[in-house]
């Protein structure tokens, strides 16, 4: 267990709006998780990157050596603008390294457990890990890159385990905080990754960027039937 609280510390890191209601139209998400095809739904307002958004979406999984990005959502109004997409985007990882298949209910069962110890807690244990994601984002983008700050457990359900925190970015380009909310989940018996980021200063968007993640959790379906 203690790769995959090491992967989900990185996972946020290297990943550097309003909550989609259940009633808005979404266009359907295709990604394979493994060998299993998945659906799911973007969020109305979003959507996958191309052109220069797809290049520099690239890069950034390059960053995650650790992990398989399976899709990127941006905001299509900000697609391929001069700047690229500072705040507000959603990232669907997963471990290359997984274990044994299991259902979801256990893999939340078992991470609540594990995420109690108090180097947890505090966000002491992921700092590490953030600021090896930002060497291996320097590397991926050929820019020096520092990441700073932690993330923390912020409970479960029975859809996800949620993450979050705020991070520093800096570089020779710019450098700003990013607020980041996470779930953890599994489909088709592998675990799962959903994040979102956006901007730390918006109101509650610690609280509304777990509840962003879980929506697009809800909605990941193998097309085999596979539990979850």
């Amino acid at each position: 267990m203690k790769m995959m609280r090491a992967t989900a510390a990185a996972m946020f890191a290297a990943g550097l709006a309003a909550l989609p209601g259940g009633a808005q139209a979404a266009d359907p998400l295709s990604i394979r998780v493994g060998d299993v095809p998945v659906t799911g739904a973007i969020p109305d307002g979003y959507c996958l990157p191309t052109g220069a958004d797809k290049a520099g979406a690239d890069l950034l999984a390059k960053g995650d050596p650790d992990n398989q990005t399976l899709a990127m959502l941006i905001r299509c109004d900000q697609q391929n603008k001069p700047g690229g997409t500072k705040y507000d985007y959603y990232l669907i990882k997963s471990p290359h390294a997984q274990p044994p298949a299991m259902k979801r209910a256990e893999f939340i069962a078992m991470m609540t457990e594990e995420l109690k110890l108090p180097a947890y807690q505090t966000g002491e244990a992921t700092r590490p890990e953030i600021g090896k994601a930002g060497d291996n984002l320097s590397t991926a983008l050929g820019t020096k890159v520092d990441l700073s700050g932690e993330i923390r457990p912020r409970g479960a359900d029975t859809v996800c385990i949620y993450m979050g925190g705020a991070f520093e970015v800096r570089s020779a380009v710019s450098s700003y905080p990013i607020a980041a909310g996470g779930c953890g989940t599994i489909v088709a018996g592998r675990i799962l990754f959903i994040y979102a980021y956006d901007d730390p200063a918006k109101p509650n968007s610690g609280a509304v960027l777990l509840q962003r993640t879980r929506w697009i959790a809800e909605r990941l379906k193998a097309t085999d039937g596979r539990a979850n």
